[in-house]
């Protein structure tokens, strides 16, 4: 290295030492202001940490008094839907009856049998289900059964055997609210009190139209203006049926032993009416009854037919039949809701039947 070289070596690498001591200046300087803010800065808060939970400090969530859940309670959840438990209903409600009411579409209402509407109702329908009108007051049991109004003189076992039940079947039913040490011989109970029979059943009363036995001479047990006596000769059937109208739907009610031993067959107004077998008129008029005009054949081997709420009758009594003849005109008379023929069956040895059973 030259001598003549030194000074020229320390003129190029002085400034550079001086260049880096300042860009050493101004990060010491940076740093220091740097610091000097974070310092001033408020301190970050900390997230929240979940509280713990332990088996001795359970969280409880605080609801009114009214909802507070029980160790054995379920736990109250959201829902659109409130369900209403269901309660024994244990008085006796009345319905007013509307225009187009019939008993079985009633007694479905309220979860009955058509025979409990009946036997509750026996002052207002009297045991006929065509008595039914609009605007008609009718007890609704609270359960299936029959209705009694207590009377004078009665014993709790006469009425219990009458509708086939036991004393203590009565005094059990809640709603009669009758003491349980009652005397079933001689119950103070006052006359004109409203009793439930639950389960209890009776025979459907038929004044509208009794048995119509044939015998020689044939007579009709059916009374009223149309009442023949007794008839003498005529034909007898052959124990095959017709269907008595053109049309073969029914209308309103269909057979029930109980409640409605017939047929209502639908048609038009003045429709003929025909006889389903051969035989002779027992029966031609009016009915005081309910059933209007009626006309019943005895058929003279054991059968009978009945043709009821006739618009017009054209046989008259002691007329000889034959089958497919006609009889008159179908109607609404007497106790009707509406045009139709009410139609009954009767054998000697089986009572009152079921025709769908024997027509084609």
């Amino acid at each position: 290295m030259n001598s003549d070289d030194s000074p020229n070596r320390k003129r190029i690498w002085l400034p550079r030492y001086a260049e880096h001591a300042g860009f050493l200046l101004i990060a010491a300087v940076g740093l220091l202001v740097a610091r000097a803010g974070l310092e001033s800065l408020p301190d970050r808060p900390e997230a929240a940490a979940a509280p713990e939970v332990s088996d001795a400090e359970p969280l409880v969530l605080e609801l009114p008094d009214y909802v507070q859940p029980s160790d054995q309670s379920l736990r109250r959840i959201a829902s659109v839907h409130t369900l209403i438990p269901t309660r024994e209903r244990l008085t006796i409600l009345k319905y007013v009856v509307q225009a187009g009411d019939t008993l079985f579409g009633i007694s479905n209402r309220f979860g009955l049998q058509p025979e409990t509407v009946l036997w509750g109702n026996f002052d207002t329908l009297e045991d006929n289900p065509h008595s039914l009108k609009p605007g008609q007051d009718l007890n609704i049991l609270p359960v299936d059964g029959t209705f009694y109004v207590w009377k004078e003189g009665d014993g709790l076992i006469g009425v219990a055997d009458f509708f086939g039940v036991s004393p203590q079947d009565i005094l059990d039913w809640p709603g009669n609210q009758l003491p349980q040490d009652l005397d079933f011989i001689n119950p103070d109970i006052e006359p004109g009190f409203p009793i439930v029979i639950p389960g209890g059943s009776r025979e459907t009363v038929d004044w509208r139209a009794p048995r119509i036995t044939r015998a020689n001479p044939a007579s009709a047990r059916i009374l009223g203006p149309g009442f023949c006596g007794s008839v003498y000769d005529g034909p007898v059937g052959a124990g095959y049926f017709v269907w008595p109208t053109p049309g073969r739907s029914i209308s309103g009610y269909s057979f029930s032993i109980n409640i409605h031993p017939a047929l209502d067959i639908g048609g038009g107004e003045g429709n003929a009416i025909y006889a389903v077998d051969a035989g002779v008129v027992v029966y031609a008029g009016w009915h005081n009854g309910g059933y209007g005009n009626v006309v019943v054949i005895d058929h003279g081997n054991g059968w009978q037919s009945l043709y009821a709420h006739m618009s017009s009758v054209s046989v008259g009594c002691g007329d000889g039949l034959f089958q497919g003849n006609v009889i008159g005109g179908m109607g609404s008379t007497g106790n009707s809701s509406g045009t139709h023929l009410h139609y009954e069956m009767q054998n000697d040895q089986f009572g009152k039947i079921n025709p769908l059973n024997f027509l084609p």
